[in-house]
């Protein structure tokens, strides 16, 4: 509420039809311009409010005596000067601050008469700027995945033959452990060359690692398929790093999921593939279903 005798805000003066104030004439010194200023208090004893900035300082900064806000949209005044300066209008409280209580009273008057003068438009503004404080934060949907979909998409069924995919520098690692710190697979694939992303997923057992040049690639997979533990060069190479058995084949980059029940899912899917790999690591075994394609996926993977 803003009179000619105080201006203060609806919230500070609360819901009571009726407000008893004590006015006290020179009271106490404006904060702002250092004049002596009639005080205003008002509540009960405890939590009792009173005006601390003189009337004409208020309405200069166009904020309520009492808690600063500004009067008619209780927005702190810093916020709404920032909003008028970037709309090219003249902000009410970054002017040059004197020290001089003379120049303090008459920069207060014209603060006064500069607001009036641009009024019309700043309303407009403070008034879109407070819709959007306003507005209820929109929680943000994790976007679900179709695991069964997505499992499709995975290259499983690849392989680290450097001849089949020669210019690919991207590498599909699944089965390891979701404790297994990615720091370790790192530090090994940075032996090779330069590495330009790691993206695990520790809750789906599965991720991508990419190098920066053809070369660190090609010899990052040949020290996995000839490490000895990969005789059956049709499947995925094993890996072990800290006790901790995983799976290593070329494959273009696919977003993982981000639910922990989608991580969930596709982490059943790697264990039940990682399995299906073990059984047929030794050579000779004889694939009986199409090549590439496991158990665990029959119904929603093919490569």
């Amino acid at each position: 509420m803003s009179t000619d005798i105080f201006s203060i805000c609806a919230k500070c003066l609360g819901d009571e039809s009726r407000i008893k104030m004590i006015k006290q004439v020179n009271g106490d010194e404006c904060r702002q311009c250092t004049r002596p200023y009639t005080i205003y208090r008002w509540g009960n004893r405890k939590q009792g409010n009173k005006t601390i900035i003189c009337i004409t300082c208020a309405r200069a900064r166009h904020c309520c005596q009492s808690c600063l806000l500004d009067i008619t949209y209780g927005i702190p005044t810093d916020l709404r000067d920032t909003a008028l300066e970037m709309a090219g209008l003249e902000p009410l409280t970054k002017s040059a601050n004197p020290t001089n209580r003379e120049v303090k009273a008459i920069m207060a008057d014209k603060l006064e008469t500069k607001f009036k003068e641009q009024q019309e438009r700043s309303n407009d503004i403070l008034s879109k700027l407070v819709e959007k404080l306003n507005k209820p934060e929109e929680k943000k949907t994790e976007v679900a995945i179709d695991v069964a979909k997505l499992a499709k998409k995975l290259p499983f069924g690849n392989l680290l033959d450097v001849q089949k995919y020669p210019d690919m520098t991207t590498f599909f690692v699944f089965g390891f452990l979701s404790d297994f710190p990615q720091a370790i697979f790192s530090r090994y694939a940075e032996q090779y060359g330069k590495v330009e992303s790691v993206v695990f997923s520790s809750a789906s057992g599965c991720g991508f690692i990419r190098f920066e040049k053809v070369s660190s690639a090609v010899g990052f997979a040949k020290s996995i398929a000839e490490n000895g533990l990969n005789k059956n060069k049709s499947i995925a190479g094993l890996l072990i790093l800290e006790n901790t058995p995983m799976r290593v084949c070329f494959g273009k980059q696919k977003p993982l999921p981000r639910t922990a029940a989608d991580q969930r899912k596709l982490n059943t899917v790697v264990t039940k593939v990682m399995k299906q790999l073990a059984s047929k690591s030794k050579v000779g075994v004889v694939v009986k279903t199409k090549p590439n394609v496991y158990k665990a996926l029959l119904e929603d993977y093919e490569e």
